[in-house]
């Protein structure tokens, strides 16, 4: 498990990174070349590149959750051995 669970870390990482690449870096420049060049090809790729960032938002969002149901969860304090009392 421990395993999968950095697979399933290092794509939320990846996907996180890809997102903020697309959303600092190559729609902007899209987005000034097609302005500058009246390029409507360029307009519809930062349109498209724009739609890819809902999907990356939600493999982010189901990533987190395979994750969450992956990582070991602590023991309630009523059957936590380790639980101190006052």
């Amino acid at each position: 498990m421990p395993e999968l669970l950095r697979i399933l870390w290092a794509a939320r990482i990846d996907t996180t990174a890809n997102r903020w690449h697309l959303t600092r870096r190559a729609i902007p420049q899209l987005k000034t070349i097609a302005d500058d060049t009246d390029d409507s090809r360029l307009r519809k790729a930062a349109e498209h590149a724009e739609a890819a960032i809902a999907h990356l938002d939600t493999m982010v969002e189901e990533l987190r959750t395979s994750i969450d149901f992956i990582q070991p969860r602590p023991l309630p304090d009523k059957q936590n051995p380790d639980r101190r009392t006052a």
